[in-house]
Parts: C-alpha cells; structure tokens; sequence
C-alpha cells in the first residue's frame, strides 16, 4: 500500500510532464540537414519520454485500482502493450534516430545521406518500427478506454470517464503535440479529478463525525 502522497505523486505527475513535454516534441522538416541540427534534443527528449512512458503506465495502473479494475484483464495486456511496444518504438525511431544523425555530422556528404536513407523511414513508414506504435498505442487504448467504460458502468462522475475516454482517443493521433499533449493533459484531468472528489469526500466526512459527536 502507497502512501497517499507518493500515491498521488505517481497518479498525477507522470502524465502531467508528458503531456508538458510533448509540447516541445522536435519536429524538423523531412531532410538529412534539418533531422542533424535538432538531434541531439531528438535523442534527449525520446529518452526522457521513455521514462515518463513506464511512469505513465503506473498512472494507469494506479487509476485503475481506484475503480478495482488494475487486477482485470485489460488492464494488464492494455499497460503491458503500452509498455512493452511503446518503449521499443521510442527506443528505436527516436533514440536510435536522434543518435545516428548527431553522429553522422561529422561524415561526409554522402555518407551523411546514407545514414539518412537508412532511418529516415524508421518513425513512421517502416513497417516493422511503425507497427510497434500501433500495438503500444493500441495497448494504451485498450486500458485506459475499457477503464473509461467500466468507469461509466459503476456510475462514476461523467468528467472521469470522458477524460479517460478522450485520452484513449487523442493518443490515436500520435504522440507529439497537439495530440499526445491532449491525451496525457486528459489523463492527468481525469486523476485530478478522481482525487479532488475523494478528497472533498474525506473532509465532508469528517465534518459529519464532528457534528454527530457535538450533538451527543
């Protein structure tokens, strides 16, 4: 059992600085020059992002346990896709990119335009790196969306599992902004949320012991 401020440290904190960082994602025109100029920060940011994405797989599990849903299956194969397969490809189409075009500076023209024929394809056209993203993001689908329904079912309050609802959604449009920035910023409500209620909850609570003890 967590303590509840480290509890709510790793509830709302992972997909809040993700959904910051995404906002300064590196997108650079589609070119040998301009992928080199920017990538150092590309290899910088994907490996920051790698932490944040088992941190945020966390979040969820967290969340889940909120509903009594982090023991159900989707929950599980949802979080152990999005980490497992979301990892890999971050690794490779942003790690790996941003690595071998900071090191190909310093070749020579052609060689540099080899290195770029080689990766340029690996973020989104090559079929082995890019499916990787369709199953990490499926994952990430999986479980926060079957959480948003269960989440419904149990009669919690509407913003929750909207939010939830809308996170799985964003995230189908990609990771960097707008999109992700929308998906892990909607993650991050629907935690906020979950947890200004309960708090609320926790002090109405109280106050009634108070009262009922005044009144004995």
């Amino acid at each position: 059992m967590l303590p509840a401020t480290l509890r709510r440290i790793l509830l709302l904190g992972p997909p809040l600085a993700l959904a910051l960082l995404e906002i300064f994602h590196p997108q650079p025109e589609v070119n040998a020059q301009a992928v080199m100029d920017v990538a150092t920060w590309f290899a910088l940011f994907h490996a920051i992002q790698l932490v944040l994405i088992g941190l945020v797989g966390l979040s969820v599990l967290l969340l889940a346990d909120s509903f009594g849903r982090a023991a159900a299956w989707t929950t599980r194969l949802g979080v152990g896709a999005f980490l497992v397969f979301y990892s890999a490809y971050d690794a490779i189409a942003g790690i790996s990119t941003g690595l071998a075009m900071r090191n190909a500076r310093d070749l020579p023209a052609a060689q540099q335009e080899g290195v770029w024929v080689t990766v340029k394809d690996w973020p989104a056209f090559d079929p082995s790196v890019f499916s990787l993203n369709v199953l990490g993001t499926l994952g990430f689908v999986v479980a926060v969306g079957s959480l948003a329904f269960a989440a419904r079912r149990t009669g919690a309050p509407r913003p929750q599992w909207i939010l939830m609802g809308l996170a799985a959604l964003f995230l189908m449009g990609g990771h960097p902004s707008p999109f992700g920035s929308l998906a892990f910023g909607c993650l991050f409500l629907a935690g906020l949320h979950l947890e200004l209620r309960a708090s609320r909850s926790a002090v109405t609570s109280v106050v009634d012991t108070r009262s009922v003890s005044s009144d004995a």
